[in-house]
């Protein structure tokens, strides 16, 4: 089967190539993409040459070049000898690349996929397994119903910590972020308060939402380490910190004694994989990981989970260089951005 593959060819350089994928092996399944969804963080860490692992000699797939993408939906074409519990025709959520055709080897980490509510289109379940990401300050947070959140940073994976703990029961929930379109948004799948952090101190300006110093549960969402103390600080004693999003670098200036250990916090990291990896299942609870993307896509179905002013550019394969370069330089304007294969 001929598909079309984006790559990074280098940093700040893309393409599309052309492939022939062979039928699928015993242990394969060959699904056909409709969309794919821009996952910003791990991307533009690729595509500005920074993210850590492509250093790293022991991760050949972390080379140019470089398939991005990990988040698609599509639906079967065809299916392997051993494989019994999906046929053609199966439409289904996936952790595939951005390209047009996908060669999913079950037992892969890469080899999961997960089947399609009736009602959900292929365009809205492209962005659950991105959302699994955002999901995780809901998880580690344990008991969210009636607790008050806020999220730093509103970016793609703020954006589904923010409407994940809504649909969990947090109230209120508040979300922080210095670009007004990323407010709007926030407030349109149904935020109860947003902050801009240029207007004034942040912490006065949280307190003031909830009449109270601080919230019970911090998302941080930025993906900067000096992010960190400032979300801590944002918490009340005895509140929790979740990092969502992927803090790449070294923060400087912590205060452990009196930032953290005087004030009882708890400061946890909930990284979208290792949350449900086994020896995390004490911590998850009774979640696993085909449990979380099919709750995302009951919910995204229902409605319970808002994409509500999420997808800011539809694009062509094509387009894909152009995307990466708003997504770095043009935030007010740039937020989710949807491959569309079909």
């Amino acid at each position: 089967m001929q598909a079309r593959q984006a790559v990074i060819l280098k940093p700040f350089e893309t393409g599309v190539r052309e492939v022939e994928l062979p039928p699928p092996a015993a242990n394969q399944i060959l699904v056909a993409t409709e969309a794919s969804a821009v996952s910003a963080g791990t991307e533009l860490a690729v595509y500005t040459g920074t993210h850590q692992w492509l250093l790293d000699p022991n991760l050949p797939d972390w080379k140019f070049p470089f398939r991005p993408g990990y988040s698609a939906a599509g639906t079967v074409v065809a299916v392997g000898s051993d494989i019994k519990d999906w046929k053609p025709g199966d439409r289904v959520s996936y952790p595939g690349n951005h390209a047009s055709a996908e060669l999913l080897t079950i037992g892969h980490e890469r080899g999961r996929l997960w089947k399609l509510p009736p009602n959900l289109s292929a365009e809205q379940a492209a962005w659950a397994c991105i959302a699994r990401y955002g999901m995780g300050a809901s998880i580690r947070a344990g008991l969210t119903l009636g607790r008050s959140a806020a999220v730093l940073g509103l970016g793609i994976i703020g954006q589904f910590a923010l409407r994940c703990l809504q649909a969990a029961g947090a109230f209120p929930v508040v979300g922080i972020d210095s670009v007004a379109m990323r407010r709007e948004a926030a407030k349109a799948a149904g935020a109860d308060f947003v902050i801009d952090p240029t207007a004034g101190d942040v912490r006065e300006q949280l307190a003031r939402c909830l009449n109270a110093r601080g919230a019970e549960i911090v998302a941080d969402a930025t993906g900067i380490p000096d992010a960190i103390p400032t979300a801590m600080s944002l918490a009340c004693d005895a509140g929790q910190v979740v990092v969502v999003g992927s803090p790449r670098g070294k923060a400087k200036d912590v205060n452990f004694y009196d930032d953290l250990h005087r004030r009882y916090i708890e400061v946890t990291g909930a990284h979208g994989n290792m949350l449900f990896e086994s020896a995390h299942t004490r911590l998850a609870g009774a979640w696993d990981i085909s449990k979380a993307q099919n709750w995302l896509l009951a919910s995204l179905a229902s409605g319970r989970l808002s994409l509500a002013k999420l997808v800011t550019h539809p694009i062509a394969p094509t387009e894909l260089g152009a995307a990466y370069e708003g997504l770095l330089k043009k935030k007010d304007e740039y937020l989710g951005v949807l491959v569309r294969w079909k």
